[in-house]
């Protein structure tokens, strides 16, 4: 197959595309992968650069196809391979009986339907080719693709990531592509986080696997680009606060870790987070209640400004005063069970004389009255 592939690239990058297009096995990747990673891009020759255009183009043309018909406008039959992109040769006309059934406007909206969702299908595979094929060009051991090359295609992929909510396989490598662009720091990054932040951000709070959340994780900084004032990434922050009630965040390390970046965001994300730890303690798990210290413990020791504000007046001070005013021992216990994430770090430089700043008075007014 390996051969195959070479064949069709050495005549033109247009045969190349087609029969990536219709080769998509495990093993057939596996080819491809060796072929796109044994190219080099030496100054005499632009296969490359070629090959970057059409893919460019490909892509284009099947998204805009793909739009079209979710949006119900169809296409004439006899479109197949990338002749879905083409306007199709006309048919020759036969003769046939149309029955009753066949004129019935009913019948013809349902065959129309499945001609569509035919159609939707194949689109849907060749974009899966060609996401693919980006992938291994942007993860090729001597980048001997140039991003400038690849960007039209990667920004075309990640800004119409929506538009394949319901092909995981798809979503999934588009979101890996705009991962990897973001590690390797390339040229316009920026504008590949709208869409693939918030899809990777969902995967991991439906799926719950600790790749996933460390995923995420690597991705934090990128998170600081978004406008936390701004309405429209409302979900956005629904989404970063359902975190705070995720197991998979709050039992692997990767997920506290990134927890606790969050309060470095923004004052008023901070509060909705104290708001939900607060919610937990009187019923939580004393795993989870450890795991709500640790984070509390890691956000102090970076905050800065209003955060830090909100995390030792609103927050710490609040618990301190709950574990000794506490209506139960029960209650008593757990917020302790929070304390403690500072508690067992008292040696490190600062924390006791925080956690004495803020027991001092509390515990001061508490014997004045026992006192009297």
């Amino acid at each position: 197959m390996e051969d195959n592939f070479r064949k069709a690239l050495q005549s033109s990058p247009e045969e190349f595309l087609d029969l990536v297009e219709k080769h998509q096995s495990r093993s057939e990747k596996s080819c491809l992968k060796t072929l796109v990673w044994s190219l080099n891009n030496k100054p005499s020759s632009n296969s490359i650069s070629k090959l970057c255009d059409a893919l460019s183009l490909y892509t284009a043309r099947a998204i805009f196809a793909f739009e079209n018909l979710s949006n119900g406008y169809g296409q004439e039959d006899g479109d197949e391979g990338n002749e879905i992109f083409k306007t199709p040769s006309p048919q020759k006309k036969r003769r046939r009986r149309i029955t009753r059934s066949q004129r019935s406007p009913i019948h013809e909206a349902v065959r129309t339907e499945l001609e569509n969702d035919r159609r939707r299908a194949k689109i849907l595979n060749s974009l899966r080719g060609y996401s693919y094929l980006a992938q291994l060009c942007i993860m090729h051991p001597q980048k001997a693709f140039s991003p400038a090359d690849l960007f039209s295609t990667v920004h075309t992929l990640h800004d119409k990531l929506v538009l394949f909510e319901g092909d995981c396989v798809l979503q999934d490598c588009i979101t890996a592509i705009c991962e990897q662009w973001w590690r390797d720091s390339l040229p316009g990054k920026e504008s590949l986080i709208a869409q693939s932040l918030p899809c990777l951000l969902a995967k991991s709070l439906s799926v719950g696997r600790k790749i996933d959340v460390h995923r995420v994780y690597l991705m934090r900084e990128a998170f600081t680009f978004f406008d936390f004032m701004d309405d429209s990434i409302d979900d956005l922050k629904h989404m970063l606060v359902r975190c705070a009630l995720t197991p998979s965040y709050l039992r692997t390390e990767d997920g506290r870790r990134f927890l606790a970046f969050l309060f470095g965001l923004n004052a008023q994300l901070v509060k909705e987070l104290i708001t939900i730890f607060r919610s937990q303690i009187p019923f939580g798990r004393n795993s989870v209640l450890e795991a709500y210290g640790e984070i509390l413990y890691k956000a102090w020791r970076f905050a800065k400004g209003s955060s830090l504000g909100e995390i030792e007046n609103n927050c710490i001070q609040g618990l301190v005063e709950g574990a000794i005013y506490a209506s139960s021992k029960t209650l008593a216990s757990s917020i302790r069970k929070v304390l403690g994430g500072f508690i067992s770090q008292r040696t490190q430089d600062g924390v006791e004389a925080f956690l004495y700043r803020l027991q001092e008075p509390v515990l001061f007014r508490a014997l004045q009255v026992c006192s009297q």
